[in-house]
Parts: C-alpha cells; sequence; structure tokens
C-alpha cells in the first residue's frame, strides 16, 4: 500500500506565481510485539506502550536494551588529535517508540516476535500519538545511525561554536543541542545494524523515565496486522 503526504509548494520561475502539488511517498515500517494480545487490543482499541530512553537503558537484553541510549562524547577534532570534548546525555524528557524497516529473521528472533503493526504512514501515526502523550507539542523520527562509537566530531564552524560556549548561560542548552542536531537520539553501535531501526521521538514538557500506555484509535486505520 502507497501513502502519500501532500504539500503545497510555491515555486516562481517567472514573475507569475503558480502552486505545485507535490507528494512525498512514505514507506511503511513496522513495530514488533511479543504478544498477540498486544497486536489484538492496538487493532481493537488502538492500545500501544509508548517506551523512553531510561528503559532502554535499564533493559538486560543485548538486543532489545542499551545501557547507553542517548549518550554521546562531542568533541571538537583538528590537526589529528580531539582538543575539547564534552560527554553528555539527552532525551530525558523524551518518549520514544521503536519499529523497523524491514522484518527479518534475525530481527524477529532479537524481540521474540509473534507479530507486528505494520505502519503504513508514519508521520501521520506519530502525529497522532502526540496529541494522546502528556505535555507533548513536539518530536521527531527517523533512521537510527549506526557507527563505531558514540564520539561524534565537530569540525569548521562547528567546531569553533562548541569552544565558545558558556555553559553557564541558560542559552547553551539551546545552542548545543544545535550544534549536535539530535543526533545522539538515533545513534547507535554498528551490532544493532541488521535491525535496521526506524525510531520515533516525542518530547514532553517534563523528565520521562517510565513507559505509558495509551489508546489512541485514530491510528489503527493507518496500520495493518500482521502475524508471524
Amino acid at each position: 500500500m502507497l501513502n502519500t503526504k501532500i504539500t503545497m509548494i510555491h515555486y516562481s520561475p517567472s514573475p507569475h506565481n503558480f502552486v505545485i502539488n507535490w507528494s512525498l511517498k512514505r514507506e511503511p515500517v513496522y513495530r514488533l510485539l511479543s504478544n498477540l494480545d498486544y497486536l489484538d487490543n492496538f487493532i481493537r482499541h488502538g492500545e500501544i506502550m509508548i517506551s523512553c530512553f531510561e528503559n532502554f537503558k535499564k533493559n538486560p537484553d543485548e538486543m532489545q536494551g542499551d545501557k547507553d541510549e542517548g549518550n554521546a562524547l562531542v568533541g571538537e577534532f583538528g590537526n589529528g588529535k580531539t582538543n575539547k570534548h564534552i560527554i553528555y546525555e539527552s532525551g530525558l524528557n523524551a518518549y520514544v517508540m521503536s519499529t523497523t524497516n524491514e522484518i527479518n529473521e534475525q530481527v524477529i528472533k532479537d524481540f521474540g516476535a509473534v507479530g507486528a503493526i505494520k505502519i503504513n504512514n508514519p508521520t501521520m501515526f506519530a502525529m497522532e500519538i502526540a496529541k494522546k502523550l502528556p505535555f507533548v507539542n513536539d518530536g521527531v523520527e527517523g533512521n537510527c545511525n549506526y557507527e563505531s562509537s558514540r564520539i561524534h566530531f565537530l569540525q569548521g564552524q562547528s567546531a569553533k561554536s562548541l569552544n565558545t560556549l558558556d555553559f553557564n548561560s541558560p542559552e547553551s542548552k539551546y545552542q548545543f543541542q544545535e550544534l549536535t542536531m539530535g543526533m545522539e537520539l538515533f545513534l547507535k553501535l554498528e551490532k544493532y545494524k541488521h535491525q535496521k531501526e526506524y525510531r520515533f521521538v516525542w518530547f514532553s514538557d517534563y523528565k520521562v523515565d517510565s513507559s505509558i500506555l495509551i489508546s489512541c484509535p485514530e491510528i489503527v486505520n493507518l496500520c495493518e496486522k500482521i502475524v508471524f
């Protein structure tokens, strides 16, 4: 099933303005589930569990959990060495849901999955869920990046900006976030690469340290049920 999101774009190759209808082809993603009751409850009532980085860190399973989720080390790199580095933790105020771009035998095994929710329009899905989460006004979605380490080097103007940050200033938090572009929220080690994770992140005004079960019947028609 193909889903599109229509965006109206104003384009002026000449003095006379006209409107172009532009469509974005969306690929489905899959939320794996280890219990068919969870899948049935979703189809009937739109019930779905939304997790957080704190839960990812606590999960002892090597393939499902990661004690360093949301953590990163960002540094300025120049002259063959790191001149300055900052270790930091992000996503403390975030709700998170992991999905996969592709169902394969290994990822089914990793999560003990018996079925999946096929999400045909990820963006609309995420926006509807945002309405059900407490104190959430914004979020982000996208593919995870798989790297050999959690070290991220800044170069050029970004590196210079890092050196000029005054971390005693209230504005420094937002300036730092602009430099990292939230890359740590989607950063995974290469051992997880086969999972091909597509991640949703919703930001709350308050700290999030536990999962939340929500009922969102509005998203059911955006999805399909898959049983393995």
